[in-house]
């Protein structure tokens, strides 16, 4: 029993371990992403089958559903876009770089 447990505890050492650098924090925060945006559809999708019957709520959840993926994708462009954006006298400068680090 020790030695599953030390197993288990090693395991999970290395699970957390991997959120000591940044590209372990972007693949923890993509797998969170990722689930979340899945379970949500599905709720979603169950819904708005649910209220199928009504033609005012089913238009309305699923407008609040396509909002909510948009927000994913959002999440997912942030998670993978590094955006600066600087004002001066010049004006608005905004640059978008793929994440290198």
């Amino acid at each position: 029993m020790l030695r599953y447990a030390s197993l288990v505890c090693s395991r999970y050492a290395n699970m957390i371990s991997l959120l000591w650098t940044p590209n372990g924090r972007r693949a923890a925060a993509f797998g969170a992403l990722l689930g979340g945006c899945i379970i949500m559809t599905i709720f979603a999708a169950v819904g708005v089958w649910l209220v199928s019957g009504n033609t005012a709520y089913t238009f309305y959840l699923a407008l609040a559903a396509h909002a909510q993926i948009m927000l994913g994708l959002t999440a997912f462009t942030a998670l993978f876009v590094r955006r600066h954006i600087s004002v001066g006298k010049d004006g608005v400068k905004i640059e978008d770089q793929p994440r290198a680090d």
